[in-house]
């Protein structure tokens, strides 16, 4: 392609609301352009970028055995109301509105964030025996999330593309094959688009299923936070890790709890510094509305609250309570709440303890009533406790639970991730076969997503210098750029067309800067853009007949003789 025939619309500045590095040089390189919040149009460079990615997927897929299928965006709303989750992921749906007719009941339309229940909707209704299995279905599908705040470009958008696939088994060990399966391709993918990235456990939230993995970029503007160890032990996502809390330092007598007043102060830092209780020494009371009903959720003062986990408790919709919500179910205010001497009944409906809590004696609570707290609370003994449960976030430098090794915390975008659903969805929309001894039986199933366009703009972020995208080649939308630099000059035009058919010849991608610009404007976009090679027609070559040939990520040049080019780029 000769860039005079391009549209390559480079800026020098990027917009003010590109906030991240790579979202920056994207819209200054020319790869895309916004069109609003979270909407993005791709421009011929940006879009050659996501189809080698999406090649790159396509044959690790096929390679792996999985068939490719195509399923609509559009998609019932029942469908989704028949499925196990719609409760759940209703809130990020966008509905899909005639403009012109009444919608009648009942038929109304969503534009699909994800493709299970559809899927499971398929196989439901085209598998019906053992022989049929095992199968892995996937697609490359435009996918629309309501994100109320998008940030960072295509990092998180309201259309994005994706790459999504969907195994089918008859028993859980077929199932874990086909994870594992997976699994691989998702390394094979991910190293050939020139990505470091760690493989972390992971929460498998809204989703659902028995476990999952993440693969997860290190960032320092990434989204999700991992935690990890330096020998490389342990490594999950934040929402998923465990770890020993620390020990508290003087656990204390517990005698009958006492109350003590403490007007104005609602929050542990106020206690700590009105009467000296430290956060260690206090339990932090929450109230949360789980599928509609009151449950609260009890911590140490010094511990955060990880919200992935309340999930995991099994809660198909959850929510902090509002204060009249609260006020409703506890009688007093936030700050003021605790859970000793409560039973559950009509207005809480559960008790959930943190086990960092178990064992605990001598600790602070609120007693239930505004402006006063109780102290000596023994937790065993004063609070009736429904379920015990890990709630709290890990945090830096605490120990791992198995192997006690020091975790580290690190910011981290998220590219892909493996789910092993069990038969949720498939018992949801009857996707039954017969096995040998014509039973039926539910289908077991895994999920496996890839952002497609998330994972462009990581490898930007995570390949880039002060002066411009760093490509690696496989996913470069070039591999080499041919620069004129001496655009009057007769001879270094003919050589310099003659070097670009004969690299096109050759089968090389290859883009000739062939505008009428001064040197230095062609150098800062040919850096700008990332192309792995700058193949330089100046100067040098009036001056020696060789060719300068610099390395974009090493920025490192060579003078080539015209004929040894093809040999030295390889």
């Amino acid at each position: 392609m000769r860039w005079t025939q391009a549209f390559i619309p480079t800026l020098r500045e990027a917009p003010q609301d590109a906030e991240i590095a790579s979202h920056q040089l994207l819209i200054r390189g020319g790869y895309i352009r916004k069109l609003t919040g979270g909407i993005y149009t791709f421009l011929p460079l940006g879009l050659r970028v996501l189809k080698k990615i999406e090649e790159i997927i396509r044959q690790e897929m096929d390679h792996s055995g999985a068939i490719e299928i195509l399923m609509p965006a559009l998609q019932p709303q029942d469908l989704w109301q028949k499925g196990p989750r719609f409760e759940a992921a209703k809130s990020v749906m966008f509905a899909a509105q005639s403009l012109t007719s009444a919608r009648r009941a009942g038929s109304e339309l969503v534009l699909g964030p994800t493709h299970e229940e559809v899927v499971t909707y398929l196989v439901a209704n085209e598998i019906q025996s053992y022989r049929q299995l095992p199968r892995t279905f996937y697609q490359i599908q435009t996918k629309f999330r309501d994100e109320i705040r998008p940030r960072f470009g295509l990092m998180r958008a309201k259309e994005f593309s994706m790459k999504d696939a969907y195994s089918f088994d008859m028993d859980d060990p077929s199932s874990e094959r086909s994870y594992k399966t997976m699994y691989d391709t998702y390394v094979r993918i991910f190293d050939r688009c020139g990505l470091k990235y760690r493989i972390v456990e992971a929460d498998t939230g809204v989703m659902g299923g028995s476990f999952s993995h993440e693969f997860a970029v290190p960032c320092a503007v990434g989204e999700s936070e991992i935690a990890y160890t330096e020998d490389g032990s342990y490594a999950a996502s934040i929402e998923k890790a465990g770890s020993r809390p620390k020990e508290r330092r003087n656990p204390g007598s517990s005698p009958a709890p006492e109350k003590f007043a403490t007007p104005g102060i609602v929050t542990i830092e106020a206690l700590v510094k009105a009467h000296g209780v430290k956060a260690e020494d206090q339990i932090k009371t929450l109230v949360y509305v789980c599928d509609s009903k009151v449950v609260l959720l009890l911590l140490r003062g010094d511990h955060q609250l990880n919200e992935a986990k309340v999930g995991a408790l099994g809660f198909q919709a959850f929510r902090p309570a509002t204060d009249e919500e609260i006020f409703h179910a506890m009688g007093a205010h936030a700050g003021s709440l605790g859970a000793v001497g409560l039973q559950p009944g009509s207005k809480v409906s559960g008790i959930v303890l943190d086990e960092a809590l178990k064992g605990q004696k001598g600790m602070a609570t609120g007693a239930n009533e505004d402006g006063f707290h109780l102290r000596s609370v023994d937790v065993m003994r004063d609070i009736a406790a429904t379920r015990w449960a890990d709630l709290r976030q890990a945090a830096e430098g605490e120990l791992t639970v198995q192997g006690g090794m020091p975790l580290k915390i690190e910011r981290a975008i998220e590219v892909g991730h493996v789910f092993k659903l069990g038969t949720k969805y498939s018992e949801a929309f009857q996707a039954n076969y017969l096995d040998e001894a014509g039973k039926s039986r539910s289908i077991v199933m895994g999920c496996y997503g890839i952002g497609v366009t998330r994972t462009l703009q990581a490898v930007v972020e995570q390949s880039h210098d002060k002066d411009g995208i760093i490509w690696p080649a496989d996913v470069a939308p070039y591999r080499v750029l041919v620069q004129l630099l001496e655009v009057g000059n007769e001879k270094v035009k003919a050589a310099a067309e003659a070097t670009y058919e004969q690299l096109k010849a050759a089968g090389i991608e290859v883009l000739l800067d062939d505008r009428d610009e001064r040197p230095g404007v062609k150098f800062k976009d040919a850096d700008l853009l990332g192309i792995p090679f700058q193949v330089r027609f100046g100067k040098k070559f009036i001056e020696s007949g060789k060719l300068e040939v610099k390395n974009r990520r090493t920025k490192e040049s060579s003078e080539v003789e015209p004929h040894h080019l093809i040999s030295a780029l390889a």
